[in-house]
């Protein structure tokens, strides 16, 4: 898994994102083709759902033959605040020791500081932001002859609660 599928990912609601790899950014963003349920093919879901992303070291050009878009122009699309140069190592042991833990990026220095309160994910009912508010129905392309003879036409119903579903489930 990559960085535009974390990003996109349900389950990181309310969170900021410290991605540990030591240079993010090398193979930019993939387009927002649809798959063949009108689905985003390379991505959990249709947006970040991410409150910021922090990285130790940015590659400001992507080289990969997917790219669309930088990671930068993405999180700006998104409005979605992304820092890079940060020991993200030493964050994660902090975590590590101390377990999850608030935190906030701040912009500027001294009294230059933007007062930003700390947002708590926790006291917010994330699943309901994350999840469908109206029912869908996803039809599988046409069985192969072969496939359909064997199974006699039968068709299989699935159910599925979404709580911030990802892409690749359904």
């Amino acid at each position: 898994v990559g960085y535009p599928e974390s990003l996109t990912d349900p389950s990181y609601a309310g969170q900021i994102l410290v991605i540990t790899f030591p240079l993010v950014g090398n193979y930019g963003v993939p387009s927002d083709e649809q798959d063949e349920l009108g689905l985003l093919k390379h991505f959990e879901s249709s947006k970040i759902h991410l409150k910021a992303v922090v990285i130790q070291d940015y590659s400001f050009v992507p080289s990969h033959y997917t790219a669309k878009r930088t990671l930068s122009e993405w999180l700006k699309e998104q409005r979605v605040p992304g820092i890079y140069g940060v020991d993200t190592r030493a964050v994660t042991k902090l975590i590590r020791q101390h377990g999850a833990v608030l935190g906030k990026i701040e912009i500027g220095s001294g009294a230059m500081v933007q007062t930003i309160e700390f947002d708590n994910p926790n006291t917010r009912n994330l699943s309901a932001q994350v999840s469908r508010t109206e029912r869908q129905v996803f039809l599988p392309p046409p069985l192969d002859a072969d496939v359909a003879i064997a199974d006699q036409g039968k068709r299989v119903h699935i159910l599925a609660v979404d709580c911030g579903i990802k892409n690749n489930i359904i």
